[in-house]
């Protein structure tokens, strides 16, 4: 039988990314997804303009019923409102699986502005405790976190503060070194770096997170399935988001990875 990955999060209008791209990551890597929807987000611009929550009482039904079927793993999304951290907070600690990864603020959008920021402090009150990883995007862990900074070592202080919350572990992707970017994993034994693989400009790999809880959830060495889910990911989001030919006359081509 297949491991089961619980998947908690948001439904977006496009299908790009939410729900749908973390199904599609568990899928490729051999697990079977339970999901839970938490919110909605629906289409704006660039990005969501509404993100419309769930009722906390059946979020609580759903993952309930996910948590009968006895997850090996569980990736803790985007979530609605700062009850949603509550609950999902109890039930795992009742009877949830011990690698949960927590991945709550979206790289496809600025979520600030559609949450009260309420949930920020429940997310790090209740869940980063909860978390065996949380994966953040170097632009949006000051907001989550409560502080400000955007230097590599601001954010590499940033990955020791989840630490010092409880989390085993923090992957921030894009964190900018002289030149370049870095993905910077603190965890007990220190930090480390990895090469930051942006699918394009318009599409870095969402998919991240969901690559690495599924790779938990087979039993992967948390170290290891940050390596794999980091390569993963980037040929993941790259087929999701499809690069556009420039020639006018040929057709859209997907790049391959």
């Amino acid at each position: 039988m297949r491991p089961k990955l619980l998947i908690i999060g948001h439904v977006d209008a496009r299908g790009r990314h939410g729900l749908a791209a973390d199904l599609r990551a568990a899928e490729q890597l051999g697990a079977e997804p339970l999901p839970v929807v938490t919110s909605y987000a629906f289409a704006g611009g660039d990005g969501p303009d509404t993100l419309r929550p769930v009722w906390g009482g059946t979020v609580a039904r759903q993952l309930s019923a996910a948590l009968d079927q006895e997850p090996e793993a569980a990736l803790i999304g985007v979530l609605g409102r700062a009850r949603h951290a509550k609950l999902i907070a109890q039930q795992l600690n009742d009877r949830g699986p011990s690698a949960v990864v927590l991945a709550p603020m979206p790289s496809a959008f600025d979520i600030a502005p559609l949450v009260n920021t309420r949930l920020f402090a429940a997310i790090r009150r209740h869940l980063i405790p909860e978390a065996r990883a949380v994966v953040l995007a170097a632009h949006n862990a000051p907001a989550l976190m409560g502080v400000g900074g955007e230097s590599f070592e601001d954010l590499r202080n940033i990955g020791q503060r989840i630490l010092d919350l409880g989390a085993g572990a923090a992957w921030i992707r894009g964190v900018p070194n002289q030149s370049r970017r870095v993905d910077v994993l603190v965890d007990q034994n220190g930090s480390g770096l990895l090469d930051y693989q942006p699918a394009d400009e318009d599409a870095e790999p969402h998919t991240s997170a969901a690559s690495l809880a599924a790779l938990l959830a087979l039993g992967t060495k948390l170290r290891e399935a940050v390596d794999r889910a980091h390569r993963h990911a980037y040929g993941l989001d790259r087929d999701l988001h499809a690069v556009q030919a420039t020639s006018t006359t040929a057709p859209a081509r997907r790049r391959r990875s």
